[in-house]
């Protein structure tokens, strides 16, 4: 017997497969899909400091602290640690230190890791802009609509499992 759990996993691994594939051909076979994945969340966060800065009419950062990415993706800190020296032999990442606190480490992607992300990205707007297409205004608002609630459920889930521990999913 299939749950609607099991259904939703399935569908949802079928969604990564077929994007995936036209991922892979966008460039992003280059990298694997947690460095990809690092590149986008070091882009948009530090997109996010340097508005915030602007608005403080202050001097944004270099970059992004190894820390603040670690905190806002849900990755450990030796898991950022590592994607990112990967990235950095890559070319993708540089490290930066400043000269008030040599400790204080930032990242930021090179000219050669923006042109990536830019492209993959573009790719896969393109991707869902032609699956859009097909589904239709209606059917893709609906869609929309019920992945926000899924997304709203899911935090949910793991507001209560926090709270009382003892019951974890496994």
């Amino acid at each position: 017997m299939s749950t609607y759990g099991q259904q939703l996993f399935k569908a949802f691994g079928q969604i990564k497969k077929s994007s995936m594939t036209r991922l892979h051909k966008a460039g992003v076979g280059k990298l694997k899909p947690h460095e990809y994945f690092m590149l986008v969340t070091i882009k948009h966060r530090y997109q996010e400091l340097a508005l915030q800065s602007d608005k403080l009419g202050t001097t944004s950062p270099p970059g992004v602290k190894i820390s603040e990415i670690s905190r806002c993706s849900s990755i450990s800190m030796p898991g950022v640690s590592q994607t990112i020296s990967s990235l950095v032999k890559q070319g993708y990442v540089k490290r930066i230190t400043t000269d008030s606190d040599r400790r204080l480490v930032y990242v930021n992607l090179t000219p050669k890791g923006k042109a990536l992300e830019t492209q993959i990205s573009e790719s896969s707007f393109q991707l869902y802009d032609e699956a859009a297409d097909i589904l239709g205004p209606e059917d893709t608002q609906t869609l929309i609509c019920l992945l926000e609630k899924l997304a709203v459920t899911f935090d949910t889930i793991e507001e209560k499992q926090n709270e009382n521990p003892e019951r974890k999913t496994p």
